[in-house]
């Protein structure tokens, strides 16, 4: 499991530099350019990324937050700057919509992650439905580590949405324990990093224990 550190982050922004730093056009085919890339990188005042896919979303897949938080890691550390994140939303096309990362990153929280119709569709998949609401959880951990775009109280309303509500953690439990576990860990990662700030001992109990360890005490 990944631990969220500054090494890490050093780490993101490298992976991210060394898949990009070539050159393509003007008779050049993947020319390495490492220098020009880190020179723009250190310099840009904004990222945008284009999504033209309407049947994924930024937090289905991990390659968005390695694309857009592992940018926002390089620039971070080439100078320390903080380069404005926008996500380009053109899945319809005579319709596109800019956001930024953070106000895209909310509207997929609140319009699929936790949306209970969402959660519902994945209950009806067992083993692969539990592991696709852990992996969109691992998706917004990710991106508030890289790139600071995750606010405290999406982690708030996506654990309301999944281990806070017994039904939703009663499936995740029974049809895929180690995804159950992974988001206990994830959820206290989060809040130990300080991505998350809840004050609800409850929640804090929630994530600290086991169903074991729950049924020992019972």
């Amino acid at each position: 499991m990944t631990e969220f550190t500054p090494a890490t982050l050093d780490d993101a922004g490298e992976a991210w530099l060394s898949a990009n730093a070539f050159a393509y056009g003007g008779g050049q085919d993947g020319i390495a350019a490492r220098p020009a890339l880190e020179q723009r990188t250190a310099a840009i005042d904004a990222f945008v990324h284009t999504q033209d896919l309407p049947e994924t979303d930024l937090l289905a897949a991990p390659d968005y937050a390695a694309h857009e938080g592992g940018f926002a890691a390089a620039a971070r550390k080439l100078g320390g700057t903080s380069p404005t994140l926008y996500h380009a939303d053109s899945t319809t096309p005579d319709a596109p919509r800019m956001r930024t990362l953070t106000e895209e990153v909310a509207r997929v929280v609140r319009g699929r992650a936790a949306n209970p119709r969402w959660l519902a569709g994945q209950m009806r998949h067992g083993f692969r439905g539990a592991a696709e609401i852990a992996s969109t959880l691992d998706q917004m951990a990710h991106f508030a580590h890289l790139s600071g775009a995750v606010e405290s109280h999406h982690f708030e309303l996506y654990y309301d949405a999944t281990l806070g509500d017994d039904a939703v953690r009663r499936f995740i439990e029974a049809a895929n324990p180690e995804a159950a576990a992974f988001m206990r860990r994830r959820f206290q990662q989060m809040r130990d990093a300080g991505y998350w700030t809840t004050r609800r001992n409850s929640v804090i109990e929630q994530i600290t224990t086991t169903p074991e360890d729950a049924e020992a005490g019972s």
